[in-house]
């Protein structure tokens, strides 16, 4: 599965720790920093200072396709009452509203123990992606964009495209996409197999931000007919 390119959060939170409640999946995303502890480079501990600091921070996780990591909240003033419930809902909004998240997402599980100078997020993230798709998911601003990308992409046959699409208007469907799959098709300098069938998933549901995976079912080289096959040889 292809965990699409990616649009990488900037660093600049550091760490929490967690454990403690499963959420199901969605969101819509936005970046403010996310940077490493100093304490701890090496060990994915993030810092924040805010509620979307901290949602930044689960975000980052899911776009590098982490399972585990911790969140420290510094000078933290939560927005919910606790520090408890405000990464509950930050669970939410990531799995529910983010379009990555809504896409790959299954549940992010959390524990929150608080010291005398942070409190501490420790997560665990399920993915209902291979992770290390998320690296090929490939961004684009508006869905114009995407027919010129799946026009060099269709020679390769793939059986799924990921794009997470960051401007995406009303006028735009899932039928608009597959009428982008259609065009590109069309305009291919040199025969393709025929292709079969196109799906096309948003998530989430609504939303000028969203992931669209393109499913792709392309009929076997070997059920090609007669004219195909001596299409393909003059090319």
């Amino acid at each position: 599965m292809k965990k699409y390119t990616l649009l990488p959060l900037l660093l600049a939170l550091s760490l929490l720790t967690g454990c403690g409640s499963l959420l199901e999946r969605s969101y819509t995303a936005v970046t403010p920093h996310t940077q490493f502890s100093d304490e701890s480079k090496n060990d994915a501990i993030l810092r924040a200072e805010t509620y979307q600091g901290l949602v930044s921070a689960l975000l980052y996780l899911v776009e590098q396709g982490e399972e585990t990591g911790t969140v420290r909240l510094y000078q933290y003033g939560s927005v919910t009452g606790t520090a408890a419930s405000d990464v509950d809902q930050a669970c939410l909004e990531v799995t529910q509203e983010d379009p990555l998240g809504a896409y790959a997402v299954d549940y992010i599980k959390y524990d929150v123990t608080q010291t005398s100078s942070y409190y501490q997020v420790e997560v665990k993230l399920a993915y209902t992606v291979d992770p290390e798709e998320l690296s090929q998911v490939i961004s684009v601003t508006g869905s114009t964009a995407v027919e010129q990308e799946l026009r060099a992409l269709l020679p390769d046959q793939p059986e799924k495209v990921v794009f997470r699409i960051s401007y995406f208007t009303q006028e735009d469907s899932a039928e608009t996409l597959r009428q982008a799959v259609q065009e590109a098709y069309q305009a291919q300098p040199r025969p393709l197999p025929p292709l079969l069938g196109v799906e096309v998933k948003l998530y989430p549901d609504s939303g000028q931000q969203r992931v669209a995976e393109i499913l792709l079912t392309w009929q076997a080289r070997e059920h090609q007919t007669v004219e195909d096959f001596l299409g393909n040889l003059k090319n």
